[in-house]
């Protein structure tokens, strides 16, 4: 923002005009315009209407581009006067439709966010089923129950167990093999319980699933896209409020 000498002198160099001959055309003194120009004078009501007819001042535009401060010592010339108020009036109600613009989209975007909070929580269960490995055809459907057993037990107290009791070697199982060398995890989730467990064809034979557990996960009943254009409707009041006071 410029003070008044300053717009003067501005105006007059557009003109492309020396102070005697802008003096002479507003028909004022020369030593008075260069007072004004440097700010040691304002002029009067009379004086300025001479300097708007020979210069062609735009009364509202030097209100928008001289200091609030230079205006104040401009406000008895009517014409300043009228374009001062005027301003304020077009800035008050700019100024009003910011305010409520943050006003209601402060409203409703807290709204929004609150209905989408206030709707409550939702378990969705899981049933996951576990299989060890792959049953290769010709074994029985038990085998990495057996191969896990087997682990538990010395090599020589096994052999000791099979002599005893020679249904205990299930068929298909080589007798160096363990546990370890068989075991391939593979785990399942379904929406529904579909039993305590079930048999599963795959590449190379078939695959045992036993129920294991069911999971729960709760999580809110909310659509994302409301709460989104809540927060942002908050977001948006808060600006309102922001370009309102620095408008202000």
């Amino acid at each position: 923002m410029m003070k008044f000498g300053d717009y003067i002198k501005k105006e007059r160099e557009k003109h492309s005009w020396t102070q005697p001959e802008a003096a002479a055309k507003a028909d004022i003194e020369q030593s008075y315009l260069s007072k004004l120009e440097t700010g040691k004078s304002y002029p009067s009501e009379d004086m300025y209407a001479r300097l708007v007819g020979a210069y062609s001042i735009d009364t509202a535009h030097m209100c928008s581009v001289v200091s609030s401060a230079e205006l104040d010592k401009l406000r008895e010339i009517s014409l300043v006067r009228g374009a001062i108020l005027s301003r304020e009036k077009t800035e008050t109600s700019y100024l009003r439709s910011w305010l409520s613009a943050g006003l209601a989209m402060l409203m409703v975007g807290t709204g929004l966010v609150a209905y989408e909070y206030s709707q409550g929580y939702e378990t969705e269960v899981s049933y996951r089923y576990v299989s060890p490995g792959i049953v290769r055809d010709g074994e029985q459907m038990d085998i990495f129950s057996y191969l896990e057993r087997r682990e538990k037990y010395r090599k020589i107290e096994f052999n000791k167990l099979l002599k005893k009791n020679s249904s205990a070697m299930i068929s298909g199982v080589e007798p160096g093999e363990s546990y370890l060398d068989r075991v391939d995890y593979d785990v399942l989730l379904y929406k529904d319980n579909i039993g305590p467990s079930f048999a599963k064809k795959v590449s190379g034979g078939r695959r045992q699933y036993t129920l294991d557990d069911a999971v729960g996960k709760s999580h809110l009943l909310r659509n994302d896209f409301v709460l989104a254009l809540g927060i942002a409707l908050i977001m948006g009041a808060f600006g309102s409020a922001f370009i309102s006071r620095r408008w202000h």
